[in-house]
């Protein structure tokens, strides 16, 4: 009697055919992903800043190296080392590629899996029992069956469960990748912002030292007046209290300049200890003409949202997940491979064995485990949703607090500069009266404090202002591509 064989061949093309099969054929359960709806504001803010009109022209496309804007090749330096360097960052693509690398993994679930086994036996049956293969000896109850061969299994993915998880994936995934320009973004804005913090600090330090100086000749002054008695003890305590205040200026800002050079080797992926290349405060020029942007494009041009919609995804796929678990489970098993109680005869076509086997399981009683999976789905999907329209908030504020921010300062600034011009007229006059004897000197100190003071003032405002500035790259999206980040 002749056996009929299926070849190894066949089996694992069947089992390959299948996979592809029901890979792009069967139906996904649950609600596809539909983008959350939340209206969108005509304005940013309450009044016209400047850039947040609907009626405006076409707004500016950020660059994605918009730290250039400022022409400063220091400043450049900086930026491209943290950006090259930053472990958060070097953490971030890390992350993304464990994400990438899960959805890889899931979509093998489409696929039959193969395995090659070799198992050998060694039984003894009794003499009650007749052996289901003899040895040499027929009459030996004790024999040995060695067994080889391959394995195909597969599992439809008829309800699209298996879909739907690689579709969640996919949506992290992409979330990972917008995490990772979110944060390429927030480290170049706080470099920007750290440097020049530094560059204003160091010349405030400057002119508080002058300043100090200035104080400390008007309070040795003082004091030779109160000495020859054209002075009160009241006079000279006064001066005694400027002197203070003037020297503790500089304490405080020689230690805001340390902790802002700490920051900025930090970010650059460095010790504190090492030096670093840094711009002066006049080398970072306020960008000729600032980014603008509608309302509406702050959807696509904001990485957070695009986060948060990503997760709304992932989370809305998990429904269809666990009602895939809820319907009957089939699988498809089939084998080929060799038996035979003598290894010479492994490859004997007589050896030959093989099966194909389906079945169908359905879970009738799980305690409600599945039916509460599927409510955990819903009610994760609700919060993602949630999650979503407060994304949009935030950064429909950030970017108002942000342009508050920039009219506000700016309108500081002008006053700053226009106090600093204005006391530095004094300053100049009073020294050139000085000079022919028509003021004492402490009056001429005094408009040298003055003139220094408001220096000071001017040079923190101007830092302040630049910040803004670079806060307004990053709130409204800082330049990076849509259509490149997303991964899948």
């Amino acid at each position: 009697m002749r056996k009929t064989t299926l070849p190894l061949r066949t089996i694992t093309t069947i089992g390959l055919l299948l996979g592809i099969s029901w890979t792009y054929t069967a139906c996904s359960l649950g609600p596809d992903f539909v983008k959350p709806k939340l209206d969108v504001p005509k304005s940013f803010t309450r009044q016209n800043t400047g850039t947040n009109s609907s009626n405006q022209e076409l707004a500016q496309k950020i660059r994605n190296d918009w730290w250039t804007e400022y022409g400063s090749v220091e400043l450049n330096g900086l930026v491209e080392l943290a950006l090259k360097n930053n472990f958060d960052i070097e953490a971030a693509s890390a992350n993304l590629k464990v994400a990438q690398a899960n959805v890889r993994a899931q979509q093998g679930y489409f696929f039959p899996t193969v395995g090659l086994g070799y198992n050998a036996l060694r039984q003894n049956t009794g003499t009650a029992i007749q052996p289901a293969v003899y040895g040499p000896d027929q009459n030996n109850s004790i024999y040995t069956l060695k067994t080889s061969g391959i394995s195909v299994g597969f599992v439809p993915d008829i309800w699209g469960g298996n879909r739907r998880q690689v579709e969640a994936l996919k949506a992290l995934g992409n979330a990972s990748s917008y995490q990772l320009e979110a944060l390429r973004i927030t480290v170049a804005n706080n470099v920007l912002a750290a440097a020049i913090q530094e560059a204003s600090l160091r010349e405030q330090l400057v002119a508080v030292k002058q300043l100090a100086a200035s104080a400390k000749a008007q309070l040795d002054h003082a004091r030779r007046l109160r000495d020859s008695g054209y002075a009160s003890s009241v006079d000279l305590a006064l001066q005694e209290s400027l002197y203070a205040q003037a020297i503790a200026q500089t304490p405080v800002i020689e230690k805001s300049r340390e902790q802002t050079l700490n920051l900025l080797n930090v970010l650059c992926g460095q010790m504190p200890s090492e030096k670093l290349l840094l711009p002066n405060l006049e080398q970072i020029k306020l960008p000729a003409k600032l980014p603008s942007s509608l309302p509406a494009d702050l959807l696509s041009q904001r990485p957070d949202i695009q986060i948060a919609e990503e997760y709304v995804r992932s989370a809305n796929a998990q429904i269809g997940v666990a009602l895939a678990n809820m319907l009957p489970q089939f699988n498809v098993l089939a084998s080929a491979g060799n038996a035979t109680a003598v290894v010479a005869d492994i490859a004997d076509q007589v050896s030959k064995i093989w099966s194909i086997s389906g079945g169908v399981s359905q879970s009738l009683f799980a305690g409600g485990t599945l039916f509460s999976r599927k409510q955990a789905a819903d009610a994760a999907t609700d919060a993602a949703v949630a999650q979503y329209k407060s994304a949009i908030l935030f950064a429909y504020q950030n970017v108002a607090d942000t342009l508050y921010a920039l009219q506000s300062d700016k309108s500081y600034l002008n006053a700053a500069i226009q106090n600093e011009n204005a006391s530095k007229v004094i300053f100049d006059q009073a020294s050139k009266q000085f000079k022919v004897g028509y003021i004492s000197e402490p009056a001429k100190l005094q408009t040298e404090q003055t003139y220094l003071q408001a220096k000071i003032n001017r040079l923190q405002a101007s830092a302040t202002y630049l910040g803004d500035t670079t806060s307004l790259y990053q709130a409204l999206g800082g330049g990076w591509s849509l259509e490149k980040s997303k991964i899948y």
